[in-house]
């Protein structure tokens, strides 16, 4: 560690978070403590915080003091995670209808307007509180330390999120380049010319952290792959993926490009941050600050993900249905954390195709089919409620007809049904207004 990293981590970002209103150095360390529980403690540890949130919610927050009474709930000390099961799903519509109702009286004046990006259509505006934004911030950290990228090390973020975006002023820049070791680059507008810029920037600045949408680094880490010895002796010692799906040929592209662990972390806006990858490769619930459970599971345990935020007070999300799809994992990860895990991840509803008779194809196998061909530099896959596809393709080349005719032959096999596959190659795919790239968007679902 640098003297200026060491600065930053022991002076300067500790000041910063304070000045803020956070108290997230002092949730980093108790996070780090907890990752050396034993299971049993970490349980009593998360049970008794889930505790606290219902007492807080029943003296509260008008919404669940209803749900409790209906529910014949009314000693919390008494309240076990099996009876998180008696309360209704919280669905993104009762938030849009009876928001008021759920934030805590008595918060006001602590609330923090958030909102998400908007890309299932329907934005969703929502509040949190300092205290939820301190404990997002120290997982975080807390799950980078993990690989040795610990607080004040140098960062690179790939974002492209107006809000983020926006709040990007010459003097905040500044501050976070030269006071906190954090630089933002665009993820919007990603030319051959901007991302060999940006490789430029990453060997001169040699951040110990890479972080951003799942695509952009992708597309990043093509640049790096298509041209050796670009990076010099560069190595980040962690590439973190997060808000877009991290598929298993991107993981590995990243990994040998940049020669580095990657990690997969999931998290949303109204959510909060639910799960990170291991140095093990495995997908752990932050579990101090969230319960999962899955909602009605298939035959495989796949359903919907219901999040509880444990550390949400000013509104509280109980049982939210955050519109993912996964399964949890049972027993202890060979890298000793006590934390609970996910087995599987998946996408929202409309990143799944649909296939005959209504079939729901996870989008992992339409992955398979296209990342095969070589020249294939993006994708984006659109499925129409008749099931017909639009492809469109960034290539360094014109496909033949035995490629597509391969192409439409693997999507009627996943697919169980033969459908029309239209080909149109364009010199980009321009980003969703949050600044991802989804490479597939599906409106047959009904």
């Amino acid at each position: 560690m640098s003297f200026n990293e060491r600065l930053v981590r022991q002076l300067v970002l500790p000041l910063h978070e304070r000045l803020r209103g956070r108290s997230t150095m002092a949730q980093w360390r108790r996070l780090r403590r907890n990752d050396r529980l034993d299971p049993e403690a970490f349980e009593s540890l998360r049970l008794a915080k889930l505790r606290r949130l219902v007492a807080h919610c029943m003296t509260s927050v008008p919404y669940y003091q209803q749900m409790f009474r209906e529910a014949g709930i009314s000693n919390p000390q008494q309240f076990d995670l099996s009876d998180l099961a008696r309360l209704p799903v919280l669905e993104r519509e009762t938030l849009r209808s009876q928001g008021d109702a759920l934030i805590a009286r008595g918060w006001e004046s602590r609330l923090i307007d958030y909102s998400t990006g908007g890309s299932t259509g329907q934005p969703l505006v929502f509040h949190t509180d300092k205290h939820r934004e301190s404990c997002l911030n120290a997982q975080k950290l807390r799950a980078r330390s993990w690989f040795g990228v610990h607080p004040g090390d140098r960062q690179v973020d790939f974002w492209g999120s107006p809000i983020e975006m926006s709040r990007q002023t010459r003097l905040r820049r500044f501050k976070d380049r030269w006071l906190l070791n954090q630089v933002v680059l665009s993820a919007a507008n990603l030319t051959e010319q901007r991302i060999a810029e940006y490789v430029a920037f990453l060997r001169k600045f040699r951040p110990r952290l890479i972080y951003g949408y799942s695509t952009v680094i992708y597309r990043v880490a093509d640049h790096v792959t298509e041209h050796p010895g670009i990076l010099g002796g560069f190595r980040p010692r962690l590439v973190v993926c997060t808000s877009e799906m991290l598929m298993p040929h991107m993981h590995e592209r990243i990994a040998q490009a940049f020669a580095c662990p990657v990690s997969n972390e999931y998290g949303a806006r109204d959510g909060g941050l639910i799960a990170y990858e291991c140095p093990a490769g495995n997908l752990h619930i932050l579990g101090e600050q969230v319960i999962v459970e899955v909602d009605q599971p298939d035959a495989g345990g796949t359903g919907d993900l219901l999040i509880t935020n444990l550390d949400g007070y000013a509104m509280p999300f109980i049982r939210y249905r955050i519109g993912d799809r996964g399964s949890l994992e049972s027993g202890l990860c060979s890298c000793g954390l006590p934390l609970p895990r996910l087995r599987e991840l998946q996408g929202r509803a409309n990143d799944f195709l649909v296939g005959r008779e209504g079939r729901l194809v996870h989008n992992s196998s339409a992955d398979y089919i296209l990342r095969d061909n070589p020249s294939l530099k993006q994708y984006q896959l659109r499925q129409h409620p008749d099931h017909s596809i639009d492809l469109y393709l960034v290539s360094n080349r014109e496909l033949g007809d035995a490629e597509r005719e391969r192409i439409r032959w693997g999507l009627a096999r996943i697919l169980d049904e033969v459908v029309p596959v239209n080909f149109y190659m364009t010199q980009s795919i321009a980003p969703e207004k949050s600044g991802k790239y989804r490479w597939l968007i599906s409106e047959a679902l009904s």
